[in-house]
């Protein structure tokens, strides 16, 4: 899943997949569209096209990974280049998975919003 999520492989992410997911990953979402709850594989893949319409990956590290039977978790670092800008967007992401029958029945993510907002936005927000 990991591989297909950085090569922007959307076919083979979406075998891993189920089609009724619940996905959820928290993040503004004026500033990340892609962001927010979807329900259904296609809902989720609508929210990819949009933010690989927004960001090309150029890296996405897992630094831990714990599995409980049908549950993982892991955190990460993802790099971003924003293609409106070239800006290279890094974020720690914890990444909370439910799987059946070997897909991704659901997810939640999230990211430090706050740090990514500004690295988007190009300045602090002096909140």
């Amino acid at each position: 899943m990991i591989d297909a999520y950085k090569q922007g492989g959307t076919d083979r992410l979406a075998a891993h997949i189920h089609d009724d997911v619940d996905w959820l990953f928290y993040a503004p979402i004026a500033l990340f569209p892609f962001a927010g709850a979807r329900r259904g594989k296609a809902e989720v893949f609508k929210g990819f096209a949009q933010m690989y319409e927004m960001f090309r990956p150029v890296g996405y590290d897992v630094n831990v990974v714990l599995v409980d039977g049908d549950r993982s978790a892991s955190l990460c670092n993802a790099q971003m280049e924003q293609r409106s800008t070239g800006r290279i967007i890094s974020s720690r992401i914890a990444n909370f998975h439910r799987f059946r029958d070997g897909l991704m029945v659901e997810y939640r993510g999230f990211t430090d919003s706050f740090d990514s907002a500004e690295q988007v936005l190009g300045r602090e927000l002096g909140i």
